[in-house]
């Protein structure tokens, strides 16, 4: 690592520790007495690319250490076949960096391992295990995770209509059902699949 990428680098840390939050460009800017914020980003992709730092590109303030460990909620199961009644309890918490490289916040991220094989047709099989994140927006193309009277919980398709939603699974082995708008809650979008082949 060069000298002022360290310096910066541990102008970060300290700063998150001390604020809960990243610095902004501009306070990174004066703490290294640079004259624009173009040689920051320079800084900032260094550090990336050494795996040191990761950030959310969407959001300001969001830069993260790569060995600060970013716990998130592991759970045993859930249901890619009929739903399976689930108590909600966590099996354990584990870091996000050690399960996926995520260069997202993961503070509304979650993972579960699937069981049962009604998701084959879209390339979920049994032992997998998803990442979710909790959606801003439903989009019928994506696959989430949902609770149905608030026991029941499954990865499937959706089709939101005017007062139901369509359940969708694989043909082969999943029946398409119906709910009620008000018995069906939406927890996350799956936007990562993790898979160990033997």
């Amino acid at each position: 690592m060069t000298k002022k990428s360290l310096i910066l680098f541990n102008y970060i840390k300290s700063y998150i520790e001390n604020n809960k939050y990243s610095p902004s460009y501009d306070e990174m800017r004066n703490f290294m007495n640079l004259k624009s914020k173009s040689s920051v980003f320079q800084y900032i992709e260094y550090l990336i690319d050494h795996k040191l730092i990761f950030k959310d590109s969407l959001k300001a303030r969001s830069i993260q250490i790569r060995n600060a460990k970013s716990k998130i909620n592991y759970y045993n199961e859930i249901s890619a076949g009929k739903p399976i009644e689930s108590d909600g309890s966590i099996v354990s918490l584990v870091d996000a960096n050690d399960l996926l490289d995520l260069n997202r916040n993961t503070i509304n991220i979650f993972a579960c391992k699937i069981n049962g094989n009604s998701m084959h047709s879209f390339g979920i099989y049994h032992g997998d295990t998803v990442l979710l994140e909790k959606p801003e927006f439903i989009n019928e193309k994506d696959i989430y995770a949902i609770q149905i009277d608030n026991s029941d919980i499954t990865l499937k398709k959706i089709k939101i209509n005017q007062e139901t939603i369509d359940i969708l699974g694989d043909e082969l082995n999943f029946e398409q059902t119906n709910y009620n708008k008000e018995r069906v809650k939406i927890l996350g979008k799956m936007i990562k699949l993790i898979r160990n082949y033997k």
